[in-house]
């Protein structure tokens, strides 16, 4: 237990913690960013039906912006990554999108868990989704002047967009939507707290992926998302609720006290929330969204209660077992 201590310490020394940060691992990788949208694709599908959508979101994107430019080139034109630390660059971030657009072009298969273990939820079928992605709307999404139109977005990352044409343009032709100027908007804000960064009810989808169990204001990003999301939206999480290596066990990390949590934690912008399964769900819940789908991971490898600190206590059984899950909400 004194390892974590000290690391937590030693961020007090000066400029000790910016020399030794890391970065965030998983979307420094195109084949991962791919499979991580894929999946979440795939499962607001099955949950609500409808066409891809057209604006997304992403809580925590970390390495590169990678899982939005997926989005991006299977049909979205507008996303959104907010962050508290700026870890994605745009030299990286051009490099995965030309790696993602060649995995669309030869329609690979998802990488599924013999290549990334941790990566959840699982799927039925690790197949191109070509019931999503049908060959004649793939050749229009991957028209190059629409892929041109996207790498250009990524160049003008969060520069003012100029004015949009007012005449309507058609989906069905990719050289008239790539060529409607200001098509694509891409924006990533850091650090994030002002949920006013979107409007209210212009969002399609919004997604983390190991992300909200770092949020420490778990509530307000929840109730900013709700207000994000346009009716008949989806909200889409997949949330690792393990203590990220800082203890033996899975959940050693509800064995600190919150005195010794923050000592732990030191003077990092984030570490871990702590909350548990029933209180991500709850909170869900009290923000307005309808819960559609609920997939909890079960890990009983762990600690038991008794070495619990007083402050969690309180865990239900199915929350000091519960190691993960994922979770999709919809706006009414």
């Amino acid at each position: 237990m004194l390892l974590p201590i000290i690391k937590g310490l030693a961020t007090y020394l000066p400029g000790l913690y910016r020399f030794a940060r890391h970065n965030t691992g998983g979307t420094n990788s195109a084949r991962y960013c791919y499979s991580v949208w894929l999946r979440h694709l795939i499962n607001t599908r099955n949950v609500n039906g409808g066409k891809p959508p057209e604006v997304v979101a992403e809580i925590g994107p970390g390495d590169s912006l990678g899982i939005g430019l997926a989005a991006l080139v299977s049909g979205a034109e507008k996303y959104f990554a907010f962050d508290v630390l700026e870890y994605a660059d745009n030299k990286r971030n051009l490099l995965i999108l030309e790696e993602i657009i060649t995995l669309f072009r030869e329609t690979t298969a998802i990488p599924a868990e013999i290549e990334f273990p941790r990566l959840k939820p699982p799927l039925d079928s690790y197949a191109f989704p070509s019931q999503i992605l049908p060959p004649e709307e793939l050749e229009r999404l991957l028209a190059p002047e629409r892929l041109d139109a996207i790498r250009s977005a990524l160049l003008n990352l969060n520069k003012p967009r100029p004015p949009i044409d007012a005449e309507p343009r058609s989906r069905g032709s990719a050289a008239a939507a790539a060529a409607a100027t200001g098509l694509f908007e891409i924006r990533y804000v850091v650090p994030w707290s002002d949920p006013h960064e979107i409007a209210e009810a212009t969002v399609d989808l919004i997604y983390s992926q190991a992300a909200m169990e770092h949020v420490e204001d778990a509530k307000g990003t929840y109730a900013a998302a709700y207000k994000w999301l346009k009716p008949g939206g989806t909200m889409s999480n997949q949330v690792d609720l393990s203590s990220h290596g800082i203890s033996k066990e899975w959940n050693g990390h509800w064995a600190y006290s919150d005195f010794m949590w923050r000592v732990i934690k030191g003077r990092r912008p984030y570490l871990l929330n702590r909350l548990p399964y029933s209180t991500h769900t709850a909170l869900i819940k009290k923000a307005g969204f309808v819960i559609l789908r609920n997939l909890p991971f079960k890990n009983t490898s762990g600690m038991d209660r008794a070495s619990l600190a007083d402050c969690f206590s309180g865990l239900t059984d199915e929350d000091l077992s519960t190691s993960g899950f994922f979770i999709q909400a919809g706006k009414p």
